[in-house]
C-alpha cells in the first residue's frame, strides 16, 4: 500500500471511470440532445448575423459628424463596459470555484491544489478571451470599422479580458493584493469613455484605419501573459473557503433565476456580500421614533457604503452621451432603467419589510407607514439623479419624471410578493408553472415602460406631467398594498 498522495490526474481518472460506469443515458437521447444543441446554435446564430447586418445598415445611414464619432467610439465603449461588468461578476463569484463535495473530498487531502485548479483556470481564461473578442468584433463590424482594425480590436479585447480574469484570480488568493483594484479601474475607464462621448470630444473622429492599430494588441499581450502566469503561480495559495463561497452563491442564483425571481436573486447576492463584509460597528439610531426611524437607518447604511451614492451619480453620465448621439426622447426610458438598477443597493430596508411580514408586525406601525419611511432616502436620491439629467433631456419637466419613474420601477421590483404557487398553473415544456412566475421577469421593467410611454409620444410638459401622474399613482398603489 502506497503512502504517496494521488495526483490530480489520477483523481480525475477515478471520477471519470465512476461516472462512466453509472451512465444511464442511451445513445439515442444523447444524439437527440446534440441535434437540439446544433439546431439552437444555427437558429440563434442566423438571427444574430441578421441583426448585426441590419444594425450596420441602420448605423451607416447616419452620416453626421456626431453620429460618425459616436459610432467610432462605440466598439471601444462596449469593450470597456463588458470588462467592467465582467470584473464585478468575477469579484462576486470567485472567479475560481469548487463545489462543497470537491472541497471536502479532494481539496482537504494532500493533493496539489494548484495542479487541480489549473484546468479550470486556463479554460475560464480562454473563455473570457474568446467571449470578449467575439463581442468586440461584432461591435466593430456593426460600427463600420475596416476589417484590419476589427481584428486588432478583437485581439486587444481578448488580451484585456484574459488579464482581467487572471487579475481576479490573483486577488482571490491574496485579499490585500493591489490586483483587487482591477474592477474599479475598468469601471473608471468605462465611465471616462462615456464622459468623452458625452463631452463631444469623439464627434470628429473617423473609423480607424491603418496598420498602426495593431500596436494595441501587441502592447497588451505581454502584460496579459505576465498576469496570467502570475495567476497560474498563485493557484496553490487559494483557500478552500474562498473556493466554495462562490459556488454556493452560484447555486443560490441558479435556483432563484430558475423561478424567474430576480428580486430573490438580489436577496442571495445581498446575503453573500453581507457575509463577506463580516462585522460592522452597531449604531443605535438617534432621532425620531416610529416609521421615521427607518430614515435614520437608511442614512447610517449610506454612511457605511458611500460608494453607492457615487455609483448613482456616475449613472447620470450616459444621459449626456445619449444626448450627444441624438437619442432625443429615447433618453427618458433608458435613464429610467439605469436609475432603477443603479438604486437597487439602496433597497435593503424596503426589501426586508416586503418579505418579512412578521417584522412589520413587530415594529408596531402600519405597513404603508413603514414603506413610506423606507422610501424617504431613495426618493431624495432618485429625484436628485433625475435632476442631474436635466440638461440632456428635451424638456426640464422630464428630469423629475425620470427620477420618479425610476423610483416607481424600483419600488415595484423590490416590494413585489414572491410567486404564488397556489394560483392557476399553465403547462410548459418544463412542467406546470404558475402564471405569476412569468410576470417576475418583467417586474420593474413594466412600470419603467408605463411611465416612459407618454414622454416618447410627447417629450414636452404634457408628456412629463402624465408620466409624473402615472408614477405617483403607481407609488400610491404599491405603498398602500397589504
Amino acid at each position: 500500500m502506497s503512502n504517496e498522495a494521488p495526483t490530480p490526474a489520477e483523481i480525475r481518472g477515478l471520477i471519470r471511470s465512476w461516472r462512466r460506469g453509472r451512465a444511464t443515458a442511451p445513445w439515442g437521447e444523447m444524439l437527440y440532445q446534440a441535434y437540439l444543441g446544433l439546431l439552437t446554435v444555427l437558429v440563434y446564430g442566423s438571427g444574430l448575423v441578421s441583426a448585426v447586418v441590419n444594425a450596420g445598415q441602420a448605423v451607416a445611414a447616419c452620416t453626421g459628424q456626431t453620429c460618425v464619432g459616436t459610432r467610432t467610439a462605440g466598439p471601444v465603449l462596449v469593450v470597456l463596459i463588458w470588462l467592467a461588468l465582467g470584473a464585478a461578476v468575477l469579484r462576486l463569484l470567485g472567479p475560481l470555484m469548487a463545489s462543497p463535495a470537491t472541497s471536502a473530498m479532494v481539496l482537504s487531502t494532500p493533493v496539489d491544489r494548484g495542479r487541480w485548479l489549473r484546468r479550470q483556470y486556463w479554460a475560464m481564461l480562454v473563455l473570457a478571451a474568446v467571449t470578449a473578442a467575439a463581442l468586440a468584433a461584432l461591435a466593430a463590424v456593426t460600427a463600420g470599422w475596416p476589417l484590419s482594425t476589427v481584428g486588432a480590436l478583437a485581439l486587444a479585447a481578448a488580451a484585456l479580458a484574459s488579464m482581467t480574469y487572471a487579475a481576479g484570480a490573483v486577488a482571490q488568493s491574496r485579499t490585500r493584493s493591489v490586483w483587487r483594484m482591477i474592477g474599479p479601474i475598468t469601471a473608471l475607464a468605462a465611465l471616462a469613455a462615456l464622459a468623452l462621448v458625452a463631452a463631444g470630444i469623439t464627434s470628429g473622429f473617423a473609423p480607424p484605419a491603418g496598420e498602426r492599430w495593431w500596436l494595441a494588441p501587441a502592447a497588451t499581450a505581454p502584460l496579459a501573459g505576465t498576469v496570467a502566469a502570475l495567476g497560474h503561480r498563485r493557484l496553490g495559495e487559494l483557500r478552500r473557503r474562498d473556493l466554495t463561497r462562490g459556488h454556493g452563491l452560484a447555486n443560490g442564483l441558479s435556483g432563484a433565476l430558475a423561478g424567474l425571481d430576480t428580486a430573490l436573486a438580489y436577496d442571495v447576492v445581498l446575503q453573500h456580500t453581507s457575509g463577506q463584509r463580516a462585522v460592522v460597528r452597531p449604531r443605535r439610531p438617534r432621532g425620531p421614533k416610529g416609521p421615521l426611524a427607518l430614515v435614520t437607518a437608511d442614512v447610517i447604511r449610506l454612511g457605511r457604503a458611500p460608494l453607492r451614492v457615487l455609483v448613482l451619480a456616475a449613472a447620470v453620465v450616459p444621459a449626456y452621451a445619449l444626448e450627444e448621439a441624438g437619442a432625443g426622447a429615447l433618453t427618458v426610458p433608458v435613464m429610467v432603467v439605469i436609475g432603477f438598477w443603479a438604486a437597487v443597493p439602496f433597497g435593503a430596508g424596503l426589501r426586508v419589510l416586503s418579505r418579512s411580514s412578521g417584522l412589520v408586525r413587530l415594529l408596531g406601525a402600519r405597513s404603508w407607514q413603514l414603506r413610506l419611511g423606507a422610501l424617504v432616502v431613495p426618493t431624495a436620491l432618485l429625484v436628485a439623479y433625475g435632476l442631474g439629467c436635466l440638461w440632456a433631456l428635451p424638456h426640464p419637466l422630464l428630469a423629475p419624471a425620470v427620477g420618479l419613474g425610476a423610483l416607481a420601477a424600483w419600488t415595484r421590483w423590490l416590494s413585489a410578493p414572491p410567486p404564488d404557487y397556489a394560483s392557476v398553473m399553465v403547462s410548459t415544456p418544463m412542467g406546470a408553472m404558475p402564471v405569476t412566475l412569468f410576470t417576475n421577469a418583467a417586474r420593474g421593467f413594466d412600470i419603467a415602460g408605463l411611465v416612459s410611454i407618454p414622454t416618447l409620444f410627447a417629450p414636452d410638459a404634457t408628456g412629463a406631467t402624465i408620466s409624473l401622474a402615472l408614477s405617483a399613482i403607481t407609488l400610491a398603489v404599491l405603498v398602500a398594498r397589504r
